[in-house]
C-alpha cells in the first residue's frame, strides 16, 4: 500500500498501471483489484489538480470519481473526498460515501428494531461515519470551521479558491439535492439534523425532499443525541391539542415556516396556534407570554389569507377558516388580557421592596406586603401558560380588584347576568370607587371615559348610566360641598357624554329620568347640580348636530350657535333634534325655578337654558 503511495503520489516515479503491472506479476498475492482502481481514481485526482482547464479538470474527476464507484468500500474515503471537495466535484461527495454506508450495511441493521441493540448502533456508527464526510462538506460551504455535532473539524486548503455568495448557495443546492435523491431515508434525517444545525433552514424548506414535512412533525419528540434513525417516515398525528418540548417547538417552528412558503396557510396556522399554547416545561424552556401573542398574531393572519386564498373552495373557506379566524381572535383577545393582568399583578408585586422597607415605620403595611408577595407569585404563575378567560377573572383578576380588567372581560364574554345586570353595576361601582379612593372625581371621570367608550355599544343599554351617573353626581356635589376636592359643574356630564361616544340623547334620559323622580333626588342642591350637567348635554348635543349638518367641527358649532349667527341663518339643524332641545331647555328652565334655592344660586342655570331656547 505505501509502495503505491510512493510510487503514485506528486513525485511518484510511474503510474498506478506500471505498478500494478508488476505488482501482478511478481507478486500476485499482494494485488487486488480495488486497490488498483482505488489508486488509479488517485492518479487521476492528481492530474484534475494540477490541471487548469475547467473542462478537462472535470472530466479527470468524473473518471476518478467512475473508478471509485466500482470499490464502494475503498480505504480513506473521507480524504479522497476532500480531494473532490478542492475540485467542487460534489457528486462524488455526496454518492461515494452513500454508497459506502450501503455497503458497510447491506442489510439495513441500523434501522432494524427487532435486532440486538449493539448490533444496531454498530451499523448506525458505521453508517454515520460516512453521512458525516457529507456534512462536513456541508459545514465547509457554510464558513464553519468546526461542527463538533457532525464529525472532526474542517480543515481549509489552500488548493481551494474561496467562493462568492452565490457559488456557494449554488453548491449547497446541489449537495442537498443529490442527497435528497437518495432512497437512503437514514440519511435524510441526518442531512436534515445537520442543516439545522449549520442554520441552513432556508435551504433545508426549499430543497428538502418529500419526506421533510413528516421528518419535521416526528422530530424532536426525542432529545436530538437520543434520535434514532428510522427505516421510513410515517405520518403524525394531528398537531393541536398536545404540549411541546423546546426541541420539539424548533421543528413545528421550521414546518410552519414550510407551510408559509408553500402558501398552506391553514395548516401554518394550526402550527402556529399549537406553538402558541405549549405549557413551559422547565426554566430552560421558557416562554413568554409576548411570544405566545407573536404567534397568535402570526396564526391570525395565515388564517386570513387563507380564507382570501383562491386555491380554497368558497364553501370550505366560509365554513372552516371562518371558525378558526374567530378562534384564533380569540384567544388572541384572551391573551391580551392576560397579558395586562400581568402587568398589574408585576406592579403590585413591585411594592413589596418599599413596603418591606417602611415595615418598622409602619406596621400597618404587613397586609399589603402579604399582598404583593403573592402578587409576585401570581405573575410568575399567568406566564407559564394561555389561561381561559374564566380563570383570568376569578383566580387572577377579581381577587386582586382589578375592576377595570373585570369590566373589559365582562362585556369581550357578552355577560348578560340577571336581568338587571347586576353583576356588571357592582363591578362598575367598584370600579368608580376605586379611582375616587385614588385621584378623586377627576380620576373617575377620567376612568369612566376610558372604559366606558371601549365597552360602548352603541344603543345606550350597554353601560348602567343611570347607576354611574347618581354615584359620580352625588361624590361630585359631596366633595365640592366638603372643600375636599374643587369640582367642575360639567366634569361629570362630559365623562358621561365621552363614555357614549358622543351620544347626548341616552345620557340625557338618565339625568330626566332622576330629574323627574323626586323621592330620588329630595336634595335641592343635588337637583341642582344635575340640572347644571343636563344644560352641559344640551348645549353638545346642539353643537353635535350642527355641525354634522354644516360640516365644520363641533368648536365652529359653537361660534355660531353663540354669535351673532341666528338661527334664523342656520335652518339647516335637524328639525327633529332642534324641537327636543328646545322642548327641553324649556322644561328644565321650570324645574330650575321650582328648587327651593336662592335665586343667587339658580339664576345662572335658568340664564343658560333660557339663552339655549332663544338661539334655536
Amino acid at each position: 500500500m505505501f509502495t503505491f503511495q510512493y510510487y503514485t503520489g506528486p513525485d511518484g516515479r510511474g503510474t498506478v498501471d506500471d505498478i500494478s503491472g508488476r505488482l501482478r506479476e511478481g507478486c500476485p498475492s499482494y494485488y487486488k483489484e480495488a486497490d488498483y482502481k482505488f489508486y488509479l481514481a488517485v492518479e487521476f485526482l492528481e492530474r484534475a489538480a494540477v490541471c487548469a482547464d475547467a473542462e478537462e479538470k472535470e472530466n479527470l474527476a468524473r473518471e476518478a470519481f467512475n473508478f471509485l464507484t466500482k470499490v464502494p468500500e475503498a480505504a480513506d474515503l473521507r480524504t479522497i473526498c476532500k480531494r473532490f471537495e478542492d475540485l467542487r466535484f460534489y457528486e462524488a461527495v455526496v454518492r461515494l460515501p452513500l454508497q459506502k454506508a450501503q455497503a458497510l450495511d447491506p442489510s439495513g441493521d441500523a434501522f432494524n428494531e427487532q435486532l440486538d441493540e449493539s448490533i444496531r448502533e454498530n451499523a448506525l456508527s458505521q453508517r454515520r461515519q460516512c453521512y458525516e464526510i457529507i456534512t462536513s462538506a456541508l459545514c465547509s460551504l457554510k464558513g464553519e470551521t468546526e461542527q463538533r455535532e457532525f464529525g472532526s473539524p474542517t480543515r481549509p486548503t489552500a488548493k481551494r479558491l474561496l467562493l462568492d455568495h452565490a457559488s456557494r448557495k449554488r453548491y449547497i443546492r446541489q449537495i442537498v439535492q443529490l442527497g435528497v435523491q437518495s432512497p437512503d431515508k437514514g440519511f435524510h434525517e441526518h442531512l436534515y439534523r445537520a442543516m439545522i444545525g449549520l442554520g441552513l433552514e432556508t435551504e433545508l424548506l426549499e430543497y428538502g425532499g418529500p419526506d421533510l414535512v413528516p421528518f419535521l412533525q416526528n422530530a424532536g419528540r426525542q432529545p436530538i443525541q437520543e434520535v434514532r434513525l428510522v427505516p421510513a417516515i410515517t405520518s403524525a398525528p394531528p398537531l393541536i391539542g398536545h404540549s411541546l418540548t423546546s426541541n420539539e417547538s424548533k421543528y413545528s417552528e421550521l414546518l410552519a415556516r414550510y407551510y408559509v412558503m408553500k402558501r398552506q396557510h391553514l395548516l401554518a396556522a394550526h402550527i402556529l396556534l399549537r406553538l402558541a399554547e405549549r405549557r413551559s416545561t422547565d426554566s430552560g424552556d421558557s416562554l413568554t407570554l409576548e411570544q405566545r401573542r407573536q404567534y397568535l398574531s402570526s396564526a391570525v393572519l395565515q388564517a386570513k389569507n387563507a380564507s382570501n386564498s383562491d386555491s380554497l373552495v368558497a364553501s370550505t373557506r366560509g365554513t372552516f377558516d371562518n371558525g378558526l379566524l374567530e378562534l384564533l381572535e380569540g384567544k388572541l383577545a384572551v391573551l391580551e388580557f392576560q397579558m395586562k393582568i400581568k402587568e398589574e399583578l408585576e406592579a403590585i408585586g413591585s411594592s413589596l421592596d418599599d413596603s418591606s422597607n417602611m415595615s418598622e415605620l409602619t406596621p400597618n403595611l404587613t397586609v399589603d406586603a402579604s399582598l404583593a408577595n403573592t402578587a409576585q407569585e401570581k405573575a410568575k404563575d399567568i406566564s407559564l401558560d394561555l389561561k381561559s378567560l374564566t380563570v383570568l377573572y376569578n383566580e387572577y383578576a377579581l381577587p386582586f380588584e382589578l375592576w377595570e380588567l373585570c369590566l373589559e372581560m365582562l362585556y369581550f364574554a357578552s355577560y348578560s347576568g340577571d336581568a338587571d345586570s347586576s353583576i356588571l353595576r357592582e363591578t362598575w361601582a367598584r370600579l368608580i370607587d376605586q379611582a375616587l379612593s385614588r385621584g378623586g372625581i377627576a380620576e373617575a371621570c377620567s376612568v369612566l371615559k376610558r372604559v366606558g367608550s371601549r365597552v360602548y355599544p352603541g344603543d345606550g343599554a350597554g353601560l348602567p348610566l343611570d347607576t354611574l351617573c347618581l354615584q359620580l353626581e352625588k361624590a361630585a356635589l359631596e366633595r365640592s360641598a366638603s372643600g375636599v376636592e374643587l369640582v367642575g359643574d360639567e366634569d361629570v356630564a362630559r365623562a358621561l357624554l365621552a363614555a357614549c361616544k358622543g351620544a347626548a340623547e341616552p345620557v340625557l334620559s338618565v339625568y330626566d329620568q332622576f330629574l323627574s323622580n323626586g323621592t330620588i333626588l329630595s336634595s335641592p342642591n343635588l337637583r341642582l347640580r344635575l340640572l347644571r350637567s343636563v344644560l352641559v348635554v344640551l348645549r353638545e348635543w346642539a353643537m353635535v348636530v350642527l355641525a354634522q349638518r354644516m360640516g365644520t367641527s363641533a368648536s365652529g358649532a359653537s361660534r355660531i350657535l353663540h354669535g351673532s349667527f341666528s338661527f334664523e341663518k342656520t335652518a339647516v339643524l335637524n328639525q327633529g333634534a332642534r324641537d327636543k332641545i328646545m322642548s327641553a331647555a324649556n322644561r328644565y328652565m321650570t324645574e330650575v325655578r321650582r328648587l327651593a334655592l336662592p335665586q343667587s344660586q339658580t339664576e345662572a342655570v335658568y340664564r343658560g337654558f333660557r339663552e339655549l331656547e332663544e338661539s334655536l
